[in-house]
C-alpha cells in the first residue's frame, strides 16, 4: 500500500519552484495567522455573526421576534439575503460628488478596521504582527479611522453627509484623548506596551478590579469612537437621514456597515486584553491549552459586545452638547484621576519592593 505522504511528497517535489514556494507560502504559519485565524476570514465570520447576535438581542429587548423566517435556524440566512440584496443592488453614484474619494472611502474604511485585528493576540503566540509596541500601534490605525469617515462626508458633497462629517469629527476626536490617557494608565500598571504581556501581567487580577475608572473611561469611549448608541450623532437618522452614510448605497453601505461592526468588535477584544485578562481562564476539560486560550478570549469579548449592543435598546441617543460635555468635562477629569492613582500605587509598590 503507497503511503500517502510519500505519494504527495513525489507530486510536490515533481512541480515547478514556482508551485513549490506558493505551496509553502500557503501553509506557511505567518500566512494561515494572516488569511484564516485570527485574520480576514475569521473576523470577517465574526463580523457577519455580530449583525445577526445583536439583531436578535435588540428583538428581544424590543419584544420583537427579530429574523426568523430566512433559514431554520433562528433566521441565520437572514444575513446572506441581506448582502445578497445589497451586492446586487445598483451602485448610484451622485452627481456632483468626488467619485474617486467617494468610492474608495468606504473600501479604506473596511480596511483599517480589519488592519485593527493584526495586533490583537488571541493567545499566546496567536497573533498576526507581534510587536512590543502593539498597543501604540492599535491606537495608531484608531487615530487614523476617523479620516475616511470624514473624506466621505466631503466626498458626498451633500449637507446631510457635511454635518454627520462635522460631528464625528468632533466627536472622535474629542474622545481620543480620554481613551489615550485610559491606555496610558494601563501601560503604567504593567510597564509594557506589549499586549501580550499586559495580559500576563493579569494573571492575579484582571485590571478592570485595579483600574475601575479607567475601565469605565474605555468602556465609554468605545461607545463614541464606534459611534453606537447613545453617540450615534454623526448618523442620527431621525435627525440627518444617516449623516455621513447618507449617499451610499448597495455594496458600498454594506462595506461602511462591516466596516463599524468589525471595528466595534476590535475594540470588545481590545478591551479585553486590557482590562479582563484576555485569554486567561480555567483549562477547559478535554481541550489543549492553545486552544481554549482563543476560546477564553472570543467568550469575554462577546460579554463586552453584549453590553455594547444591550445600550441599543436601552438608552436614547444624546444630542452633540451632552457628548462633547461628557468627553471634556468628566471622562477627562476621571482619566487623569485614574493616572494619579495609578502612579500613587506604583510609587508605592516600588518603595515597599526597595524596603524589603
Amino acid at each position: 500500500m503507497i503511503d500517502p505522504v510519500q505519494q504527495f511528497l513525489q507530486i510536490y517535489n515533481a512541480m515547478p519552484e514556482a508551485i513549490q514556494t506558493l505551496l509553502r507560502f500557503l501553509y506557511s504559519e505567518s500566512f494561515i495567522k494572516a488569511a484564516i485565524f485570527p485574520g480576514a476570514l475569521f473576523s470577517t465570520l465574526l463580523g457577519i455573526f455580530a449583525v445577526w447576535f445583536e439583531r436578535k438581542l435588540f428583538a428581544r429587548v424590543s419584544l420583537r421576534i427579530g429574523p426568523l423566517n430566512v433559514g431554520k435556524v433562528a433566521g441565520i440566512l437572514q444575513l446572506i439575503a441581506d448582502a445578497l440584496k445589497f451586492l446586487s443592488k445598483e451602485r448610484i453614484i451622485p452627481e456632483g460628488v468626488n467619485k474617486p474619494l467617494f468610492v474608495l472611502m468606504p473600501c479604506l474604511a473596511l480596511i483599517l478596521s480589519l488592519l485593527l485585528y493584526a495586533f490583537l493576540p488571541f493567545g499566546a503566540g496567536w497573533v498576526i504582527y507581534p510587536s512590543d509596541i502593539g498597543l501604540l500601534l492599535f491606537f495608531l490605525v484608531t487615530a487614523l479611522s476617523p479620516l475616511p469617515i470624514i473624506l466621505a462626508g466631503y466626498a458626498s458633497r451633500s449637507k446631510y453627509p457635511f454635518i454627520g462629517m462635522s460631528r464625528i469629527a468632533l466627536q472622535l476626536f474629542g474622545y481620543e484623548v480620554p481613551l489615550f490617557l485610559a491606555l496610558t494608565g494601563v501601560v503604567l500598571s504593567t510597564r509594557t506596551l506589549n499586549l501580550e504581556k499586559i495580559v500576563e501581567a493579569q494573571v492575579a487580577v484582571p485590571l478592570a478590579v485595579t483600574q475601575v475608572l479607567g475601565f469605565i473611561v474605555f468602556l465609554v469611549t468605545l461607545l463614541a469612537e464606534t459611534e453606537r448608541l447613545p453617540f450615534d450623532i454623526p448618523t442620527a437618522e431621525g435627525e440627518i437621514v444617516f449623516g455621513w452614510q447618507t449617499e451610499y448605497s448597495g455594496v458600498y453601505f454594506l462595506m461602511i456597515q462591516l466596516a463599524m461592526f468589525e471595528k466595534v468588535l476590535a475594540f470588545c477584544f481590545l478591551g479585553t486584553l486590557l482590562y479582563l485578562g484576555g485569554w486567561l481562564g480555567p483549562p477547559i476539560p478535554g481541550i489543549p491549552e492553545s486552544i481554549s486560550a482563543p476560546i477564553w478570549m472570543i467568550l469575554k469579548a462577546l460579554v463586552l459586545f453584549t453590553l455594547v449592543a444591550l445600550l441599543r435598546g436601552v438608552y436614547p441617543r444624546l444630542t452633540i452638547e451632552k457628548v462633547l460635555d461628557l468627553g471634556w468635562k468628566y471622562l477627562i477629569p476621571l482619566a487623569f484621576l485614574n493616572l494619579i492613582i495609578t502612579a500613587g500605587v506604583s510609587l508605592v509598590g516600588e518603595s515597599w519592593s526597595i524596603t524589603l
